[in-house]
Parts: structure tokens; C-alpha cells; sequence
């Protein structure tokens, strides 16, 4: 697997096929996963599509570092990898906080992205969505770490007290698992600093504007990149922030399920995500060809 060194982490990465670059980063705090790859594979004929695990996920380093939010880091890692791989300007998209990099990304590095494929766009629900998301994957590590020390906040993380929160709280026994080295990046941390940034990122996730990357009506309207925008089918990633969304993006247009499936066709799939069931294929008949017909109108030479 290659991995590239950036901003003082060791970035996992993968590359398939040729073409055009797209990069694609999966929902949630989550390395590369099912849908990443079957993103990759369908794209990769005409593309070359940038898979990766952020830092603080799957195989590649653990960086706590001092910055407004991880989303932010997330991003200079990002603009840094397509430096070194020489690979941008890019077509640059992901699902739920995937989407929220993304924009972030056009925001910050504008010179790096072409287009934007905007998957998922989260709800600006703080107190269901937003506010269990910071405790489950900061504040708990970070009280752990304070009382406990990194010890302490390593074993919250590798045993969940809360098994329905495990899938988010256990991203530190998570990175440690795939890749044994992040073990001692995490125990030479600083506790009380550990705790300190990880409080800080909490704030930024449950700030008013995160669902939009804690953008401004007018930072959106400043994004002028051609984008599509797909909105989801639950409580965490509704129709209406899609809408909205879109709405403010001044070059964005919208995936109207209705111009290619019946009305039972999308109740199925709205169904589908409620059951939990994570079925790659059926959302591939959805989603893709919609980004199919609009990277073809944006890169017309394919």
C-alpha cells in the first residue's frame, strides 16, 4: 500500500486507472471502506481516482495537532498529497463529512479543485446528530485522557462503554490496529493537550454551520467550481440540507432521482438506508450515473 509523508504524517493512499483525477473521501471519521472501492472501481475506467484514509484513520499516522478543526487538517493534508503526487487540479468529492471536506477544500484551496461531487450533505440537526457525534468521538477520549491518562483513552477506545456509539468511539483502537506504529505517536502525547484540541474540534463540529464546513452564505456563494449535489435518505443526511445546499452554491446543479426512477424505486431506497443496510450496488444505481453524465459534461474530451 503506498503511503506518502505530508505535513509531518504518513498519509495511506491508493491510485486506479487513468485519466482525469478524482479524489473521493468516505463519510464519517472513516477509513477507505466497501464504498470507497466500489467508487474506485467504477470510476477508475476514465479517471484517475484518489482513494485515501485521513489522518487519525485506517493506516495511515495519527496527527493531533493544534488547528481549528480536523476537517481543516484534513484539508492542508489533502492539498499537500495532490502536490506530491502531482496529481491536481482534481474532481474532488465525498459522502456526509467526506462532502463537508470537500467544500472545505474548494474553499481553502480553490487551485485544487475542478469540480466538486457532493454526496450526503449532513443535517443542520445539532442536537440529534451533531452533538452525539463530538461526544462519542472527542469528548469521551478527551475526559478519558485527562482523568486517565493516554492509556486510559486508548483502552475507552478499544472497549466502548456505549456499544451503539463503538463504531465512532473506537477510531483510536481502530488507527492502532492498522497501523501498530500510532500506538506510541499517541502515548508521547501531552494529555491535558490531547483533551485541549480534542475539546476544541468538538466546538467545531457542534457549531451552527458545520453541516456546510462552518461556511458562510457568502463563503458558499464565493465556491464558483462546477458541482453536483445528491442529497440521502435519513434523518442524518435529509433532502432539505441537499436543497439548501445546492441552493447557495452558484455553479451547483441537483440530482433529481426522479428523472431516472420511479417513485417505488426511491421509497425502496430510502427504506433500504433506514433498515441500516450498507448495499454498495444498489446505491451505485443511484448515485453514479448521475456523476457519470456530469463529469462527462465538465470534461467533455471523455
Amino acid at each position: 500500500m503506498p503511503k506518502a509523508n505530508v505535513n509531518g504524517v504518513t498519509i495511506a493512499y491508493e491510485i486506479a486507472g487513468k485519466g482525469p483525477p478524482i479524489v473521493w473521501t468516505p463519510g464519517g471519521w472513516f477509513p477507505r471502506n466497501p464504498f470507497t472501492y466500489t467508487f474506485a472501481g467504477r470510476f477508475s475506467a476514465h479517471y484517475s481516482v484518489l482513494t485515501w484514509d485521513r489522518r487519525n484513520s485506517g493506516a495511515s499516522d495519527v496527527g493531533i495537532e493544534d488547528a481549528e478543526s480536523e476537517f481543516h487538517l484534513w484539508t492542508d493534508d489533502l492539498h499537500a498529497l495532490l502536490q506530491e503526487l502531482d496529481l491536481g487540479p482534481a474532481y474532488v468529492g465525498g459522502s456526509s463529512a467526506g462532502c463537508l471536506m470537500s467544500l472545505l477544500m474548494a474553499f481553502r484551496y480553490p487551485e485544487d479543485v475542478k469540480g466538486l461531487l457532493l454526496h450526503d450533505p449532513p443535517t443542520n440537526n445539532i442536537a440529534a446528530c451533531q452533538q452525539p457525534l463530538a461526544e462519542h468521538h472527542y469528548l469521551c477520549l478527551a475526559r478519558a485522557a485527562e482523568s486517565g491518562g493516554m492509556e486510559a483513552a486508548i483502552e475507552l477506545s478499544t472497549n466502548p462503554p456505549d456499544p451503539d456509539w463503538a463504531w465512532i468511539t473506537g477510531w483510536v483502537a481502530e488507527t492502532i490496529a492498522c497501523n501498530p506504529g500510532n500506538r506510541e505517536r499517541l502515548l508521547s502525547m501531552d494529555p491535558r493537550q490531547f483533551a485541549a484540541i480534542l475539546t476544541r474540534w468538538a466546538g467545531w463540529v457542534t457549531a451552527p454551520r458545520n453541516h456546510v464546513a462552518g461556511l458562510s452564505d457568502e463563503d458558499l456563494a464565493g465556491i464558483t467550481t462546477p458541482a453536483i449535489v445528491a442529497h440521502g435518505f435519513n434523518a442524518w443526511h435529509p433532502e432539505h440540507a441537499g436543497r439548501a445546499l445546492c441552493g447557495l452554491l452558484p455553479n451547483a446543479e441537483w440530482v433529481d432521482y426522479a428523472a431516472r426512477h420511479t417513485k417505488e424505486e426511491i421509497e425502496a431506497m430510502a427504506d433500504l438506508v433506514a433498515s441500516g443496510d450498507n448495499a454498495t450496488s444498489t446505491k451505485l444505481a443511484f448515485r453514479f450515473p448521475f456523476y457519470e453524465d456530469f463529469l462527462q459534461r465538465v470534461e467533455p474530451s471523455l
